[in-house]
């Protein structure tokens, strides 16, 4: 049997393959035997210890496990093997697979007499035996790689065994191991361990326990440093925590280098999978276009020649919506294996392409707008003023210059000298505290005309160097300033007047209501229009009928107090729409005298009045020639035929009282001509009566047809 270093190497090569069993194998004059062997207790790999005699060494390792994993070696007086049954050779890594190699030449070395130290400084793996004496864990032995991980070396930690546990936390951890390999507990554990430079980092450990020695407990531990691939995983969990936050879809794809195609899928964030459509048969999840074509693919077979690509598509959802993401590609070349990886980002740019059109469609209506907008800068009126930024082409048409011209000065070249101290004050002081302010402006042209503006200056604000900007809106309203003059002009006139003028505005369903009145007519304070509307009939007719604006109405109202009459004349007025705008009013009075030449009398006034209201109120054409016939036969002792106009053309009234006759054309069921006659003289006032009695008659045919 081998002594201590065969039982440290075997233990050492099951730790190194992940693994409980290990065995050593010699042949020697044609002979096999098993040496030496470490397996859990009632493995029958124990039970063969010392006892197997078999006539080759192939034989005594089928034997015991004819698929483990072998690592022969040679010696002077024969030849052995590192046999570790139960693992195959592919669960085994590459370094581990190299160390085992190592590990079985060394074992060579070991049985011609040599010492395990010397193979395993060249370990990778740390390898440390501790002894507690008193309970208190101090260092036996320690291989180059574990001191080296400590920041110092094998002969510095030896000479000070228990350097290294003035810490509590390593103290703690060393403790810990005996405890765990006398318990037979041989699973690793991941643990934090200082430096002699205070330093920490990561080691995995296997502890295995050694037999005492004078009465000291001791204990093998193997150490591998996973400080880098622990902060890898960290880095890892975090950059996919970041990642999984992102708002962007995130996917990565294997693909195979010799064929250059996409083989699997490898990662995808939660907006990826969010956004996927299907999966294929071999878990790779795919992306369509809005056609429907597969998105991934195409963007893999579109990579520029740099590996790169970078591009706006249409992506359906896994919800059948369609979204505009902007893409980012990139091919990553993979130094290890043969495989290499494609990356693909897509991001969300709805609201962007969005946000876009409303600014083009914003920017196209202030171009295309009748009102003018300038932008300018922040700099006060104290420091030189505003300089203009930006005018839309309806500034450029009011003022007369174009965009080049004014870019890049200031806005007080428009300012006209004629504005009021008060409102250049307003405008100063606004701009200087960068406040809001509304005002009527006059602006200079290039032509040095001055011209009335209603403006409207705001600050934006911003995060700019210059913090934000001047946006002015207005609007020219000289012609509404002449207007007003104007307006107030004729007012004027008519409160001069003595007729009484009233204008009247529709309100709602077929009332109406005084809009304006002149000075005579808010004295007599008596609205004759709203008393007719009130009384119905026709007059409502007629003031709703767009032939009313062409014809208006005109009749004689008996005045208040009996003594003469009220000429009104009604004018109906329509909007484009034909809707009924207004209804404007004009009353005079006429007063009666005992002149032949005078006023009518109130007893024919009356008379022709109540003719007047049966005209406009018969049902029929002929109904209202009748009473027409009535009135001027009872009011004006005046006689009515009518004969057809066969060819002649329609020619309206012809009053001609010098020979004390009128004709009158109108349409009943055919043009007709109507001839009046009259013997007697008759005065002013009794013809004017009499004309807008024919006029009543011709105005509501009109209207009735």
């Amino acid at each position: 049997m081998l002594g201590d270093n065969s039982q440290a190497a075997l233990r050492l090569a099951a730790s190194l393959a992940g693994g409980e069993r290990a065995a050593l194998l010699l042949e020697r004059f044609g002979t096999a035997h098993l040496q030496a062997a470490i397996a859990p207790e009632g493995d029958p790999l124990g039970d063969l210890v010392g006892t197997i005699s078999e006539p080759s060494l192939e034989l005594l390792v089928r034997r015991i496990d004819a698929d483990a994993s072998s690592f022969p070696f040679a010696t002077t007086s024969g030849r052995g093997m590192l046999l570790l049954p139960g693992i195959a050779e592919s669960e085994i890594a590459d370094r581990s697979r190299e160390q085992l190699a190592l590990l079985a030449t060394s074992l060579a070395e070991s049985i011609e007499r040599y010492s395990l130290v010397e193979y395993a400084d060249e370990l990778s793996e740390g390898i440390t035996i501790f002894r507690y004496p008193d309970d208190e864990p101090e260092i036996e032995y320690i291989n180059r790689s574990a001191a080296e991980r400590l920041r110092s070396t094998p002969a510095e930690l030896l000479a000070n065994p228990r350097r290294l546990f003035q810490g509590a936390e390593n103290r703690r951890s060393a403790l810990g191991w005996l405890a765990r390999a006398r318990a037979g507990d041989n699973s690793p554990i991941e643990q934090r361990f200082q430096a002699t430079n205070g330093s920490y980092y990561w080691i995995s450990v296997h502890a295995r326990p050694l037999p005492d020695r004078g009465g000291v407990p001791r204990a093998l531990v193997f150490t591998t440093d996973i400080t880098f691939s622990r902060a890898s995983a960290e880095r890892e969990r975090t950059l996919a925590a970041c990642i999984d936050a992102s708002d962007d879809a995130i996917a990565i794809y294997r693909v195979g280098r010799s064929e250059r195609r996409l083989e699997s899928f490898v990662y995808g964030n939660k907006a990826f999978h969010a956004l996927a459509a299907r999966e294929s048969p071999r878990g790779v999840v795919w992306l369509c276009n809005a056609n429907g074509d597969n998105l991934i693919q195409g963007t893999f077979a579109s990579l520029r020649a740099d590996g790169t690509l970078r591009s706006e598509v249409q992506v359906r959802d896994r919800d059948g919506r369609i979204l505009s993401m902007e893409v980012h590609a990139r091919y990553l070349h993979s130094e290890a294996g043969n495989v290499d990886f494609f990356t693909l980002s897509l991001r969300n740019i709805g609201e962007r392409i969005a946000a876009e059109r409303e600014r083009r469609m914003l920017a196209h209506a202030i171009d295309e707008s009748l009102d003018f907008f300038a932008i300018g800068d922040f700099v006060p009126p104290s420091e030189g003023g505003s300089h203009i930024r930006y005018i839309n082409p309806a500034f450029s048409h009011l003022v007369g210059y174009e965009a080049d011209e004014l870019i890049g000065k200031t806005s007080g070249i428009l300012i006209s000298p004629n504005n009021t101290k008060q409102a250049l004050k307003t405008l100063t002081e606004s701009i200087e505290r960068r406040k809001t302010v509304s005002l009527e402006l006059m602006m200079r042209t290039k032509d040095g005309r001055d011209i009335w503006c209603e403006c409207v200056a705001q600050p934006i604000f911003d995060d700019s160097a210059e913090g934000g900007y001047w946006l002015t809106v207005g609007r020219d309203i000289t012609l509404r300033k002449q207007s007003m003059s104007q307006l107030a002009l004729l007012t004027w006139v008519l409160d001069e007047i003595t007729a009484r003028v009233t204008i009247y505005e529709p309100v709602l369903g077929s009332d109406f209501q005084v809009a304006y009145e002149n000075a005579a007519s808010a004295e007599r304070n008596r609205y004759l229009f709203l008393e007719l509307i009130r009384e119905g009939g026709v007059v409502r007719k007629l003031v709703n009928d767009r032939k009313f604006a062409a014809s208006p109405l005109r009749t004689m109202i008996a005045n208040d107090d009996g003594n003469g009459v009220i000429d009104i004349e009604i004018r109906a007025l329509f909007d484009g729409a034909d809707h009924l705008a207004a209804v404007i009013t004009i009353e005079r009075d006429l007063t009666a005298t005992s002149s032949p030449e005078g006023y009518p009398s109130a007893a024919r006034l009356a008379l022709v009045t109540a003719g007047t209201q049966n005209i406009l109120h018969a049902p029929s054409p002929e109904a209202r020639l009748r009473a027409l016939s009535v009135t001027l036969r009872e009011g004006f002792d005046a006689s009515l035929t009518v004969e057809p106009c066969g060819d002649s053309p329609y020619d309206g009234l012809r009053f001609d009282p010098q020979h004390h006759r009128a004709t009158m054309s109108y349409f009943s069921d055919a043009p007709k001509r109507a001839l009046v006659t009259w013997e007697a003289p008759l005065g002013e006032l009794e013809l004017t009566t009499m004309r807008l009695a024919l006029e009543t008659f011709i105005g509501s045919v009109q209207v009735g047809s």
